[in-house]
Parts: structure tokens; sequence; C-alpha cells
């Protein structure tokens, strides 16, 4: 292992139960038998592993071990963590010399797993081209009032002719590599049916992510990947210096606002998908947390803080005003 080890990027080189396969553990859909078995009452003959695909995270409900790729590796093999660090980043090609396969992933050694997916992911972009006239609308309307100068920032783009364009990433890549990008459903098809507006999530210019909005009002809203997710706008942060200031909140749409109005900003999917190690990209930072105007919004600004609290680091909290539900509200009103 090196010092240029990106952990954030090798705890999701590996979809975590092809990693739990290759470990030797019996996955049965989301779950498996504990590793640690004999120390289980009754030796988890009911399986109490589970995976979370999302989070690319494993948690035992008898014993409680839980953790990330490295950790699975390092309670499996019953290594310490630097010697699963190097074995993993030479797995994924990240610091390695040379390719390796785990299960049936091979992995890039110069281009990383990332990469990889971001070449899927830009040719779905590429198909689609740019917005239809009916997202245009609902983007530029009275509802999210973006700009076609933010809409162009941000790489939006549309699912105009689903049929077609699930034909087309067929054709173009295995059931596998879809699967493993996270586009494709149970079913095998194109996640993206009703949600035809796409968002990019871009890492040092490659997306890395999509998450996709319907226009009516129907529900759920939103749908994403079925992959880890990663912090939307992240890019942003590179721009920043020491002291400059920066906010967090809720939604997509809620950064891109208030990056059109002169702010830097981010926002994450939820609480939950916030991790600890996420703090560490804030560090020098004046961060001020600007969540939804609602209970479970003053909620997960109380968890935010108390993460960054954890790691060191105080933060701000900025209340919206009575009646106003979020920063697009807030802006548009």
């Amino acid at each position: 292992m090196t010092a240029s080890t990106d952990l954030d990027q090798l705890k999701q080189a590996i979809r975590i139960t092809d990693l739990a396969r290759e470990l030797g553990l019996q996955i049965k859909g989301k779950q498996a038998r504990c590793f640690n078995a004999s120390q289980h009452k009754h030796g988890d003959k009911t399986p109490s592993l589970g995976f979370d695909l999302q989070t690319n995270r494993f948690k035992c409900f008898a014993c409680g071990v839980n953790g990330s790729i490295i950790d699975l590796y390092k309670e499996v093999k019953r290594v310490d963590l630097s010697q699963a660090i190097k074995d993993l980043s030479q797995m994924t090609g990240i610091q390695g010399e040379n390719s390796k396969t785990i299960g049936n992933n091979t992995q890039r050694p110069k281009e990383g797993v990332l990469t990889a997916l971001a070449g899927v992911y830009e040719a779905f972009r590429g198909y689609c081209g740019e917005l239809d006239t009916p997202s245009l609308a609902y983007l530029t309307g009275k509802d999210r009032r973006l700009t076609a100068e933010t809409i162009k920032r941000f790489k939006l783009f549309s699912v105009k002719d689903y049929s077609a364009t699930n034909k087309h990433l067929k054709d173009s890549f295995s059931l596998e590599q879809l699967s493993e990008a996270g586009l494709i459903s149970e079913a095998g098809n194109l996640l993206f049916y009703q949600h035809k507006i796409i968002i990019p999530f871009f890492d040092n210019g490659k997306i890395v992510f999509l998450q996709g909005r319907r226009t009516d009002q129907a529900h759920p809203r939103y749908l994403h990947l079925k992959r880890p997710v990663p912090l939307f706008n992240s890019d942003t942060l590179k721009d920043l210096k020491a002291g400059d200031k920066v906010y967090i909140c809720e939604g997509v749409f809620d950064a891109m606002m208030l990056e059109q109005n002169g702010f830097k900003a981010v926002a994450i999917l939820g609480v939950n998908n916030f991790k600890p190690e996420m703090t560490e990209l804030f560090k020098g930072l004046e961060v001020v947390l600007c969540l939804d105007n609602d209970e479970s919004g003053q909620q997960a600004t109380q968890t935010l803080a108390r993460l960054f609290l954890l790691q060191g680091q105080r933060v701000k909290t900025k209340t919206l005003p009575d009646g106003i539900k979020d920063i697009t509200e807030y802006f548009i009103q």
C-alpha cells in the first residue's frame, strides 16, 4: 500500500456481494451466514449477515460486526488493516500492476472500476443527448426556475425513448456490466422508465452516479442507481480554499439553485448516505448545513452536525423562514 491509496474509491471498487462470494460466503439474496458463526448461539443457522448494495457495506444483526469491503476482507482473511488495503488495492487495480478478476468483473489497473462505470454512464448520456422539450419546460418552469446555463453546467439529460434506449444499452454492454453500473432492474431493464430527467453526479469530471426525476407529482419522485450514493456536486469542493464557505443541502436541485445564485453547495441524498469519512472532504472549510425546513430536516441537521463534531469540525446551520420548505422555494418565491 502507498500513501496515495484512495480509501473512498477503494471502498466502492468492488460490489460487496461479489467480494463476499470471492471470500467463500454462501449468499442468498442479500444475506449470508456470518463468518463469525461459531460465536453465535446456534451457529447462525438462520443467516444474519446482511449486505447493503447502496452503501456497499455489511452488518451482522446477531454479533454486530459491520463495515466496508475493507473490513469484510480484513475479518474473513484475519489480516490487519494495512494488509487488507494492500490486497484489495492490488485486486481492484487502483494501486496494483496487474489486472485481477473479482467474481465476474475484470478490473482495469490504469482506469479503475469507477472509470469503467463512467464509460457506461457516458454512453447512456451520449445516446440520450440533450433534454427533450417537456423536461426542459419542467426544469425552467415555475417550480424549478433553473436557467439554461445551470442546466448546461450540470449536464442534465433525459430519456426520450425508453424502449430504444433500453435496447441500445443492452446492445452496447453486457447485462453484467449494466448490473454492476446499477442501471438495470431485477427484470434486466433500464431503471428510468418514469424518471426521465437524469441528473449526473461527477467526481473529477467523470460521471460516477445517476439520479432520475419524474416530471409529474407521482411517487417516488426520485429514483437513483442501485449503487453507493456519493455527494452531488463534490467537484465544487476542489475549487475552494481554506476558510471558504460551502453549503450542504438535501436535494440536487437545491444545490443547483445555490450554485446558480453564486454560492458553493453540495447535496446529500438522505442523511444515511453521508458517511463519517466524507467529513474529510470539508476540512478547513466553513460548512453551513441548510437542509429541508421540516422535522426530518431538523433531525438530519443534528445528525450531520454531530458527525462533523466527532471529527473535530464545527459547522453552522442556516434556518429557512417559516413556511419555506427548502432552498429552491426560498429563491423562487
